[in-house]
């Protein structure tokens, strides 16, 4: 007859083991979770910015990333 004896390191490491498979689901989960396409500007919209006219390229990039961030949020 065999005995079935509580061993705490089988039980620590099932529970490692466990997370670890939960772990791995999730990342694999968010990885192959289907992303929205891109959506870039228009040329109208290119246009609207460019007749502004902005005093430098700083403020030019900020103007093409504010109107990008419009779009893609």
């Amino acid at each position: 007859m065999t005995e079935s004896r509580f061993d705490p390191e089988d039980e620590a490491f099932n529970e490692i083991e466990r997370q670890a498979k939960q772990r791995k689901e999730s990342v694999k989960a968010a990885v192959e979770k289907p992303q929205r396409p891109w959506v870039g500007l228009t040329d109208a919209e290119i246009g609207e910015i460019y007749r502004i006219g902005w005093a430098n390229n700083m403020e030019l990039a900020r103007a093409i990333e504010a109107k990008l961030k419009e779009k893609n949020t």
